[in-house]
């Protein structure tokens, strides 16, 4: 079956960096002289796509963790909260490694929880007996552990103002600061220990777009040329130039960012229909899209069409099915996805960039 027309478009998807930030990083559980008192503490999972918050999923049996540790989850489909579980084994301390699925599992960021132990001193030896001399003092203990979080500007110095007992929200570039005060048996207290995590930033936009940078415009140009692999390296025009039978037509496409820097180049070609008989009957088409060709983080609806020219004038309904089929494939593939003169895109349809290409086969 001769192909008489054809034409191909690109739709290319654009998609924001991702970032997974855990309210709470570490852990110090209270521990007897030679293992962890059974204990819990939890951290939340918090995922970003740029600047958007976005779902986030834990499945805890992918968890790698010490010996003695368990974890579950609440099962939150969007900032899922772990409970971090240590028992009387947990003698060691070590690290939880946590893989998290965003966009439906295509994506995993694995994310590092520290757990440790502060042990109970041993009891301090009776002293010496002299005459009648007095017992050596109690060894001094762990009794509990005091946890409290306050949000921060700096990675170095303490906040100074209130802690919660609860992490609050943090803003992105900031820090989320963890104190930790030990509670002795002889009603001391520690000095506070510090944690400190930051509040992922706002990812970069596209594959190496500046963070916020996005696609300010899109310019489109055109330009005839005699190879199907070699862009001309004449003037590119705003609309579609005449293109001699056996030719090709050359289009480029070049996104503008809101930084003023462009993309490079993107091309695509398609080659020029047979000449009638006559000289007069030449065939061409050419591929619209309904909602253009650039869409960010797979928010892609659009409907492609493909016109079909005869002579200058275009051709639709009986006089179009007379000439022949119109078929569509995807990345050079051999068999045809779809007939007829439009095709519908979604976000399912395209990962970065899909060529979807429509022939008059007849």
């Amino acid at each position: 079956m001769a192909i008489k027309s054809a034409d191909q478009i690109s739709i290319v998807d654009i998609t924001d960096a991702y970032s997974v930030i855990l309210t709470s990083d570490s852990y110090t559980f209270p521990g007897t002289v030679n293992a962890a008192k059974a204990g819990t503490c939890t951290t939340q999972v918090i995922a970003m796509r740029g600047a958007q918050q976005i779902p986030a999923s834990v499945n805890p049996s992918n968890i790698t963790k010490p010996a003695g540790i368990t974890v579950s989850s609440d099962g939150d489909t969007t900032a899922p909260t772990l409970t971090i579980t240590a028992s009387a084994s947990f003698t060691t301390a070590g690290v939880l490694e946590i893989p998290v699925l965003l966009e439906n599992g295509s994506v995993t960021i694995t994310k590092k929880f520290s757990v440790a132990i502060a042990f109970t001193g041993a009891t301090g030896a009776t002293g010496a007996q002299g005459p009648q001399g007095p017992a050596g003092a109690t060894g001094k203990g762990v009794e509990s552990v005091t946890t409290t979080y306050q949000a921060g500007a700096s990675s170095t110095t303490p906040p100074t103002g209130s802690w919660s007992d609860t992490p609050p929200a943090v803003s992105a570039g900031q820090y989320l600061w963890t104190k930790m005060v030990l509670n002795y048996t002889d009603d001391t207290t520690s000095a506070p220990i510090y944690s400190v995590a930051k509040q992922g930033a706002t990812g970069a936009q596209g594959a190496t777009g500046a963070t916020g940078n996005g696609v300010a415009s899109t310019a489109i140009t055109y330009q005839a040329g005699t190879s199907n692999t070699t862009p001309p390296t004449g003037s590119w025009v705003s609309t579609p130039p005449s293109v001699p039978a056996g030719q090709y037509l050359w289009t480029k496409m070049v996104l503008t960012y809101t930084d003023g820097t462009k993309s490079d180049p993107v091309y695509s070609v398609a080659k020029q229909g047979e000449t009638g008989a006559a000289g007069a009957d030449a065939i061409t088409m050419t591929i619209t899209s309904s909602a253009g060709t650039i869409f960010k983080n797979s928010a892609i609806v659009t409907t492609l069409t493909a016109h079909v020219y005869k002579a200058g004038v275009e051709v639709t309904g009986s006089a179009l099915t007379a000439l022949g089929t119109i078929k569509w494939y995807k990345d050079g593939g051999s068999e045809a996805i779809a007939t007829g003169q439009t095709l519908d895109i979604s976000a399912g349809d395209v990962s970065n960039k899909a060529t979807f290409i429509a022939q008059l086969e007849g």
